[in-house]
């Protein structure tokens, strides 16, 4: 979130009664009007990038990252689309992936939702807190907030898709379209999931994309 970039540094002056209010997120505590990042969310300088260690985990700006043409996979160039992906997972291990085919809308609707969830009263954010770290529904803050010292600066809302029969009616209720929208872009990245799941399989010699049949995967 982005409230934590204009924040300076707290490091005196926290006591114990702080630590339920980190529980509730960083988005409570910018709605409680902090006005400096507390140490529970400050890693310890040697840990910190740029820190001198030698072991930075900076951004390299001269890096370039492999670049995939979802389109390329579903046409006549696949062959060359599979070869640049075996390429970059050998490499690097992650790839940027364009020409993924989601709708700009359902996308959009996505982000917008989600936005309106967290401006949603923390009573009302707070009915979806769990300390289940498995459950299908969960809202929260850093990443195990019931384990973690040190804390990341954000919150997260997390929704299982599968199977879509069980775990739907378990979604916020508010706002009212955020379980549609997150339906329209589940199917979506379903779709994009498994194809491109079939590709690195190829890639790594694990299918034969001719003898393959695709089965209709009803969402």
């Amino acid at each position: 979130m982005s409230a934590g970039t204009s924040l300076a540094v707290e490091t005196n002056g926290e006591n114990e009664s702080m630590e339920s209010e980190f529980q509730k997120g960083v988005k409570h505590l910018c709605e409680r009007g902090i006005t400096k990042v507390p140490t529970k969310y400050i890693w310890p300088i040697p840990d910190q990038p740029n820190s001198g260690n030698g072991n930075s985990s900076a951004s390299n700006p001269n890096l370039k990252l492999p670049i995939i043409d979802f389109a390329k996979l579903q046409g006549s160039n696949r062959s060359q689309a599979i070869n640049s992906i075996r390429n970059a997972s050998e490499k690097f291990g992650f790839f940027q992936l364009v020409n993924h085919d989601i709708p700009k809308d359902v996308i959009e609707s996505i982000i917008d939702v989600s936005k309106r969830f967290f401006e949603l009263p923390f009573e009302e954010r707070s009915k979806y807190m769990s300390t289940d770290m498995r459950s299908p529904v969960r809202y929260g803050t850093s990443s195990n907030q019931n384990k973690d010292d040190i804390f990341c600066w954000r919150d997260f809302l997390k929704l299982s898709c599968q199977p879509l029969s069980d775990v739907l009616p378990l979604w916020p209720s508010s706002p009212v379209d955020l379980r549609q929208a997150v339906l329209n872009y589940s199917k979506n990245t379903k779709y994009l999931y498994l194809m491109l799941t079939e590709a690195i399989l190829e890639s790594l010699g694990l299918m034969d994309i001719t003898n393959n049949e695709n089965e209709n995967d009803e969402f």
